[in-house]
């Protein structure tokens, strides 16, 4: 596979990757659930129980995305860009 087959890959996937998080950074679904809780009848036990951990582990896995997105990028900081200085966030990624 050539390098530019590579570059095109890794496009596409980071493309589809940042596409899918602002869809779900709309929190569409979140905004109904907010709605639909103030339903008589709609906290049963069971229901709070459920909607909490659901939220919890959502909460979760978005704060650990957030980790991964701010990591540094060692390997491909020393590849591309001989000399520089270490990228240390997702912010020196948009100041160069």
């Amino acid at each position: 596979m050539s390098s530019k087959s590579h570059i095109r890959q890794l496009e596409e996937k980071i493309t589809a990757l940042s596409a899918a998080l602002a869809q779900l950074g709309k929190g569409t679904g979140l905004q109904e659930l907010l709605k639909i809780i103030h339903f008589p009848g709609y906290t049963t036990p069971a229901e709070l129980a459920l909607t909490l951990a659901i939220l919890d582990g959502m909460s979760a896995q978005v704060r650990a995305l957030g980790n991964m997105e701010n990591q540094p990028w060692p390997a491909a900081d020393k590849s591309s860009r001989p000399g520089a200085r270490p990228l240390k966030a997702r912010r020196d990624l948009q100041t160069g």
